[in-house]
């Protein structure tokens, strides 16, 4: 049953407001109201008891996802879950998807999104964790409440979790390397001055990102030299204004390593107004961005963004739903999903194919 889809594509229309049941997307939930007293006279109404191992049925499970925030890479993450809720649908086996994400990367509010979780009592709970610490004991909780955790795109030291999803952290921190190669290879000189935004400081990939960049640029190219590091926390608006500053406080700068979805792109949207003002000129500045997405590939094809270090959020999100699927309806043990970056540039962009990385990667299926 191997597959051979492209991963570039325009992003689809998601609808957020998911069944009643569903956790909501954006801020907190709500406190659940008291339940009511009961009238004089009457009896009080029976409640169902919460299922057990015993008495669960296997004809459904229920999978809550939690990325780090809502941002267009997890709504990929959530359409290629649906995917895969489609293609189990169709063979008989039915999963549901509540979907709970943070409106912001924040730890809180991710540890709270978590508490809630564990409270549905769902099969399985998936979680890009932002801090890996702050949620290592919720992530115990659960798995002592019989509820397997699954973490996707980021993984961290001695996770609790059953399996992982996602570019491994020895991979994530040779993708920010590999960044490095290749802006030092676009920009042509040896010597130059770069400038880094680092994601969220919390995030754990964003972390290996940065340091892998940081670590490279150090060790292969003494030529080079790191004016500045600054956290735009995934927001392409906050990487845009950070960008400007750094164009206008160094207006020699050579590249920009974007170590998240957003960064790269924010930079690009101020490199093009800094171009078209005369400030920068054109082709001076190599900027660096993760995962193609429809706002990279964007771009790309302007000019502006040189390269995307990519990996598959549409994938990881079905591979998350498939080996939690596999696991209750055939039986199958829970297993890593290692997926694999690469470098697409504005001459590769209309070739590239994700999928070519991902051969054997269906292990159910084998």
């Amino acid at each position: 049953m191997k597959r051979k889809w492209i991963q570039k594509m325009t992003a689809l229309t998601l609808v957020f407001g998911l069944a009643v049941s569903m956790v909501g997307c954006g801020g907190k939930e709500a406190a659940a109201e008291p339940a009511s007293p009961v009238p004089e006279g009457e009896e009080t109404p029976k409640t169902e008891e919460p299922q057990t191992d015993e008495t669960a049925s296997k004809e459904k499970i229920k999978i809550v996802i939690i990325p780090k925030l809502v941002h267009e890479f997890y709504n990929l993450v959530l359409d290629g879950a649906n995917l895969a809720v489609d293609e189990l649908k169709a063979e008989g086996k039915e999963v549901e998807i509540i979907w709970s994400a943070p409106t912001t990367a924040d730890t809180v509010e991710q540890t709270e999104k978590l508490e809630a979780a564990i409270a549905l009592n769902p099969d399985y709970i998936a979680i890009s964790v932002i801090d890996g610490e702050s949620c290592r004991s919720l992530m115990e909780q659960a798995k002592e409440a019989g509820i397997k955790v699954i973490a996707f795109d980021t993984d961290f030291e001695n996770s609790p979790a059953d399996a992982f999803v996602g570019c491994s952290t020895d991979a994530q921190y040779e993708s920010g390397k590999l960044a490095a190669d290749k802006l030092v290879e676009m920009i042509g000189k040896e010597e130059g001055k770069l400038a880094m935004l680092t994601g969220s400081p919390d995030a754990e990939n964003h972390i290996l990102f940065s340091g892998g960049f940081r670590d490279r640029i150090k060790e292969e190219y003494p030529g080079y030299e790191i004016v500045t590091e600054q956290a735009d926390n995934d927001d392409k608006e906050k990487a845009t204004q950070l960008t400007e500053a750094i164009l206008a406080q160094y207006p020699d700068i050579d590249g920009i390593f974007g170590g998240d979805g957003s960064a790269g792109v924010g930079a690009a949207i101020a490199l093009e107004a800094a171009v078209k003002a005369g400030q920068i000129q054109d082709k001076q500045v190599y900027i660096s961005n993760y995962c193609l997405m429809p706002d990279p590939e964007e771009s790309l094809r302007s000019g502006y963004l040189s390269c995307v270090i990519d990996y598959s959020p549409y994938w990881i999100g079905y591979y998350l739903t498939q080996i939690a699927a596999a696991e209750v309806f055939d039986g199958i043990a829970l297993k890593d999903v290692p997926l694999q970056f690469d470098v697409v540039t504005l001459d590769t962009l209309d070739t590239y194919d994700y999928s070519a990385t991902m051969k054997d990667i269906e292990y159910w299926n084998q």
